[in-house]
């Protein structure tokens, strides 16, 4: 194995000496395979090391927001003194992704149920149908899964 984790070249030119043109052809290609699955491997290992350590973004607006783009924040943190409503946070790439909320400032972030003003995949739905307050020292979970910001609840 060579350092960077790939799979070192064979001697090619031996194997076309010793066994033919078709045997080093498929030995190529294997090695090939290889190495584009090891590629691949990687990138979904540093998709998922940056999931389970996710940026986080500090926000403290002094107006309602519809379509919140979270710059693909996992942690989202409310910090402002003004109440402001929040309609949706711009849909991510893959349903999974998850959306801590966090409120430090002193005012109330009000996340609103299915609201229009946001687009249709930005949506929160909450379990009880109804907008979620989000006090100071509180948290927030949203999931996101067949369109909507889903709220996640260990009960």
């Amino acid at each position: 194995m060579a350092f960077n984790l790939s799979v070192e070249s064979p001697d090619f030119e031996r194997i076309k000496k010793e066994s033919g043109y078709a045997t080093k052809d498929a030995i190529r290609l294997l090695w090939y395979v290889l190495n584009e699955e090891i590629s691949q491997r990687r990138v979904g290992d540093r998709q998922g090391a940056n999931r389970l350590s996710p940026f986080v973004l500090s926000m403290a607006p002094s107006a309602s927001q519809n379509n919140v783009d979270t710059e693909g924040a996992g942690l989202v943190v409310f910090t402002g003194a003004d109440v402001v409503n929040i309609t949706g946070y711009r849909a991510p790439s893959n349903d999974g992704d998850i959306l801590f909320i966090h409120v430090t400032g002193s005012a109330t972030i009000t996340h609103m149920n299915q609201s229009a003003a946001s687009d249709a995949t930005n949506r929160m739905l909450f379990q009880a149908g109804a907008d979620k307050a989000v006090a100071t020292n509180r948290s927030l979970i949203l999931i996101y899964q067949n369109t909507r910001w889903r709220e996640w609840s260990a009960a």
